[in-house]
């Protein structure tokens, strides 16, 4: 009984340590961030090399992943720096096999922002031997292998992320982290979604709404929107542009105005696909011009398509054109990849031409751009003419 409480009181202390170290490097990291101050030709000062410092150094690349994920790569390999730098034996093995294997995991996310996915491979791959030299490491670990199902998922590989998934969901499960299991169930279905296998899909999203825990009102609003999205490939399409509303109110609410426009752009692509392109056009037309707005490109582009396709569909070529010239602009203005220029020049010329498939091009072009966000060397093939 002795050892069992000796035991107890040395890791409320160790608690107790890193809670005190990250504190104090709270107002540290934060300068970094604020300054850039670049510290690599540095030697690394005594004071940070503490777990704790550690631990906020990845919390900050981690939280400006999505805004910065240049900078929250330089935060996390800065992190890592720290971590192998401290003395063996300061802190229990666990701690030390942690603190190395986060720092590794954000790593691999700023990569995969990035579109650098072998590099998260790699990453991952390493913070898995790091969190593999202690043995109590095992929800950790889990955290790691669905980073890697969303990197596999990128890369096509989706039967192994699906796998992937199904193996660390009862690990989450057990240890009690309600907000991990249910993007496992979001991510399985994200993929069945890619695989067309829409009741697949919508059963994992059914289960997950309820799973999200109540203060996550962003996770809830997504699922909702997905949900919504999956409804109108079966065929339900009054429910699942109800749900993608409810979903949109839940994002305004937040106030995330970029996710408006996403949710938006669900109703219209849903709107358009059974049917109603004259309705989709303005609804299109808002979300692209707020995602010019917010300087994303890419949804821009993209969300561009669909309006190009709607307007074909009415038989409004020369604002279809026009849509297309525009996007080619934008993609031309912001250096994005070459293929992609090249795939948008040749939809303008197509939409100029006297093609009998104009909306078989567009969608052609459409696919092979959101393909190209993962396989950046992917070549474009013209659409056959047979």
């Amino acid at each position: 009984m002795t050892a069992v409480i000796e035991g107890r009181d040395e890791f409320l202390r160790t608690i107790a340590q890193l809670a005190a170290e990250r504190a104090e490097a709270k107002a540290i990291v934060a300068n970094l961030r604020e300054t850039g101050l670049d510290v690599w030709d540095l030697d690394i000062p005594s004071e940070w090399r503490t777990a704790g410092f550690v631990e906020e150094l990845t919390a900050v690349a981690w939280q400006i992943l999505e805004s910065d994920p240049r900078h929250s790569l330089a935060s996390a390999q800065l992190a890592l720096a720290i971590a192998t730098s401290i003395p063996t034996g300061t802190y229990p093995s666990p701690i030390q096999a942690r603190i190395e294997g986060m720092a590794w995991k954000e790593i691999g996310t700023a990569h995969r922002y990035l579109g650098e996915f072998d590099a998260a491979l790699h990453a991952y791959d390493a913070a898995q031997r790091s969190l593999g030299s202690a043995n109590a490491l095992q929800h950790e670990s889990a955290v790691v292998e669905l980073a890697r199902a969303i990197v596999l998922n990128e890369l096509d590989r989706r039967d192994e992320a699906l796998k992937l998934l199904a193996e660390i969901e009862p690990i989450l499960r057990e240890f009690g982290d309600q907000r991990h299991v249910v993007h496992v169930r979001q991510m399985t279905a994200n993929i069945y979604y890619s695989q067309s296998r829409f009741a697949d899909a919508a059963r994992e999203l059914q289960n997950a709404i309820p799973e999200v825990p109540f203060d996550d009102f962003y996770t809830s609003a997504a699922l909702h929107t997905s949900l919504g999205l999956t409804y109108g490939k079966l065929g339900r399409v009054e429910e699942g542009l109800t749900l993608i509303r409810k979903g949109r109110t839940m994002l305004s609410e937040l106030g995330m105005t970029g996710e408006v426009a996403r949710a938006d752009w669900d109703v219209g692509t849903t709107l358009l696909e059974h049917g109603d392109a004259a309705k989709a056009i303005d609804i299109l037309s808002d979300a692209r011009n707020t995602f010019l707005t917010l300087s994303m490109t890419d949804e821009a582009g993209l969300s561009g398509l669909d309006l190009a396709d709607a307007l074909v569909t009415v038989g409004r070529f020369d604002e279809a054109r026009q849509v297309i010239e525009d996007v080619l602009r934008e993609f031309t203005a912001k250096n994005l990849n070459n293929r992609a220029i090249r795939a948008l020049a040749y939809l303008r010329e197509i939409l100029s031409s006297t093609t009998s498939q104009p909306r078989d091009a567009v969608d052609h072009v459409r696919k092979y751009l959101k393909r190209l966000h993962s396989r950046p060397s992917l070549l474009f093939l013209p659409l056959s003419e047979e």
